[in-house]
């Protein structure tokens, strides 16, 4: 007896999806290497950092801020109301707010590698010079010494 319906071979069946698996694993490997060629570049490109620009007569009026906050914590510490810590500490934000202010450039909560990165010399020495004594318990370093420092700097501060 004879049958209308033909039974075809199992591979032929087979070999549409092999050639799409491939098209499909050839798809993913391309988009891979594509979005990580672009994402890369993309990562791996610094950021550029713009410094704003002030006026003179706002550069002296910051100047006078930060260097009253320094007289604050100078009398502060002499007055045993902050600890050399403490004193550290906010020496820091000081700094950094003076900085911010100054170039626009936010450096209040970078890390020691972020601010060597931004390419301020003086800032990356005090803050080179805060770090043990802002988190040790004890510290021997000359916190007077530490506001001076930090005072020529903010006094010596160009536009």
């Amino acid at each position: 007896m004879k049958t209308s319906v033909e039974l075809q071979d199992p591979f032929a069946y087979l070999i549409i999806w092999v050639i799409l698996a491939v098209l499909f694993i050839a798809a993913v490997i391309f988009a891979q290497v594509f979005f990580r060629k672009k994402l890369g570049d993309r990562i791996k490109r610094e950021k550029q950092i713009r410094i704003k620009k002030i006026a003179e007569s706002t550069l002296e009026g910051l100047k006078k801020k930060y260097i009253g906050e320094l007289t604050c914590i100078e009398m502060d510490l002499r007055n045993q109301k902050i600890t050399v810590r403490q004193a550290y500490q906010r020496m820091s934000l000081s700094i950094r707010l003076f900085v911010y202010d100054v170039t626009g450039i936010k450096v209040q909560k970078y890390t020691l590698s972020e601010i060597r990165r931004v390419n301020i010399p003086q800032l990356t020495r005090l803050v080179r010079e805060y770090y043990e004594p802002e988190f040790a318990l004890e510290s021997r370093m000359d916190v007077m010494s530490s506001i001076g420092r930090t005072r020529s700097v903010i006094e010596s501060w160009r536009k």
